[in-house]
């Protein structure tokens, strides 16, 4: 058989190698990564004593789907593969969105009951007439997308060049500190964004 040189078990110990790099960075962030779960957890707690209703139900639900593409964002970007985490983030900017809007109007529970949840934009635009202020998740969705979708943006997550004529591609990911360190923080962030909608 060939030796591939991209085989899944290549890609494997090459994925762990980046989380062996990474691991220093995730431990700089210890105190802080704690406190977001903790204070998360708390959260949950609180919504959980309130007795059982479809809106409350239906909070939780939100909750777990947050904290799951919260949590492979999570995976990916400790991985290397900041744009597939990316596309995780945009997920949990959505989730977010649509439990800013039960929280604001209770009434919207029943869409959700009936399988009839607006597209993402129709979210937007209500939470805007409830007097939410949507501008850090409509900047961030927006900056997500520019990056994740296919074109000159995504580039420098899949390409690394040292000079026009020497490069790389960068295939299973790469180990980058920075960029690594900024999506972890901004992770973080979006168990304390869930809670509650900003108001205008």
């Amino acid at each position: 058989m060939r030796n591939l040189k991209y085989s899944f078990d290549n890609l494997r110990k090459h994925t762990e190698s980046i989380r062996v790099q990474t691991s220093g960075t995730l431990q700089e962030m210890h105190l802080s990564i704690d406190q977001a779960f903790a204070d998360f957890d708390t959260y949950l707690a609180e919504v959980e004593r309130q007795p059982p209703s479809l809106e409350r139900n239906i909070r939780m639900i939100l909750a777990c789907k947050l904290l799951n593409h919260m949590y492979s964002a999570f995976i990916l970007a400790e991985s290397g593969l900041i744009v597939d985490a990316l596309l995780c983030e945009r997920n949990a900017l959505e989730t977010i969105a649509f439990h800013w809007l039960i929280c604001l109007d209770p009434a919207s529970s029943q869409e959700y009951e009936s399988n009839q949840i607006p597209r993402p934009v129709e979210v937007r635009r209500r939470l805007e007439k409830l007097g939410a202020d949507i501008t850090h998740l409509r900047d961030i969705y927006a900056a997500g997308s520019e990056t994740s979708h296919v074109g000159r943006k995504s580039e420098r997550f899949h390409s690394k060049w040292e000079s026009p004529s020497k490069g790389e591609l960068l295939f299973g990911g790469t180990f980058s500190p920075e960029d690594q360190a900024e999506m972890f923080q901004f992770l973080l962030a979006l168990l304390y964004l869930f809670r509650q909608p900003l108001v205008k």
